[in-house]
């Protein structure tokens, strides 16, 4: 009886063992499929470490966060003139939006590329391009991309900017278009070089033989390639082009207008299918981020806005 229960005890501590090397090879592979850098509904806290399509696992490396940086981080709009609305609610918005530190903490580049002074003179200091990453990259995409998308909903009321966004005021309408561009920015700009380490848009402004590089980050705000553009060819270009891709198919992104012709011209210079062409652009409606509003009929716009204002007054 004794040997009898010996064994039974063994035999429940093989089961155990198995049971556990079972689960740690489960949670393995769980903790690396959530490290693909491929989904754009994917969340990260650090660079983005650039593979290949084939290997979309991302490794993971520490970085500078905004609160150990040193260098105050670039604002858009820092050299705006505040009469460029003919609405003063419009200046007024812009004013304290602007001064939002929870906005400001998100470090959108989709909003610095083309509206900071201070941004662009940092592009001509990899180091000091790669601290601005290093805190746009540590905010969290999920949150940051709601807060933009909240904002470009708020941009056009009626009682913020919606009459100059009717109007066709260019920065009005400048704005929405790059808050709506946030999360593919994100995305793209946090991707690293594997040889270099670097980030992907680092290596592209750095790149001074190679002009057209930068250009490719210019797609999600709405400035397609043009013929004869030569970007290089590289793994970078082809992670972006794939990151972009997927954005493309989301409706009311500008990259359902930029993305294909831009494609066929990288195809041209760097290989038939080197950027995915055979896609739907402009077909996938979402319902969270910051690729959730539509570029719109301000009309429509602001039926949706008073609507999702009485919802929340009602619960």
């Amino acid at each position: 009886m004794s040997r009898l229960y010996h064994i039974y005890n063994l035999l429940i501590l093989i089961t155990i063992l198995c049971l556990s090397s079972t689960w740690a090879q489960s949670m393995e592979h769980m903790d690396l499929s959530m490290a693909s850098a491929w989904l754009p509904s994917g969340e990260t806290t650090s660079r983005q470490s650039l593979q290949a399509p084939e290997e979309p696992i991302v490794h993971r490396r520490a970085i500078i966060t905004a609160s150990d940086a040193s260098t105050e981080m670039p604002k858009p709009f820092d050299t705006l003139s505040y009469n460029f609305a003919s609405a003063s609610t419009c200046i007024d918005f812009f004013t304290k939006w602007r001064a939002n530190t929870t906005i400001s903490s998100c470090t959108p580049i989709s909003l610095l590329i083309q509206n900071s002074n201070a941004f662009f003179h940092t592009l001509n200091s990899a180091p000091a391009t790669s601290h601005i990453l290093d805190a746009s990259c540590s905010a969290n995409v999920t949150e940051c991309a709601s807060i933009m998308t909240n904002l470009a909903i708020d941009l056009l009321k009626p009682e913020n900017c919606g009459d100059d966004f009717e109007n066709n005021n260019s920065v009005v309408k400048g704005t929405y278009r790059d808050l709506v561009a946030y999360e593919p920015m994100y995305r793209a700009t946090c991707l690293t070089n594997p040889s270099t380490q670097d980030y992907c848009f680092v290596d592209a402004v750095s790149n001074s033989t190679s002009p057209d590089d930068y250009g490719v980050y210019l797609m999600p705000l709405g400035t397609p390639l043009t013929v004869g553009d030569t970007p290089s060819c590289t793994k970078c270009l082809k992670a972006t082009m794939e990151t972009f891709s997927r954005w493309a198919r989301r409706d009311g992104q500008s990259l359902d207008d930029t993305y294909l012709p831009s494609a066929k011209i990288v195809n041209d210079h760097c290989g038939d299918g080197f950027a995915t062409t055979n896609i739907t652009v402009g077909s996938a409606d979402v319902t969270a981020g910051a690729g959730a509003v539509a570029l719109p009929n301000i009309g429509i716009m602001t039926v949706m806005a008073l609507v999702l204002g009485a919802m929340t007054v009602m619960f």
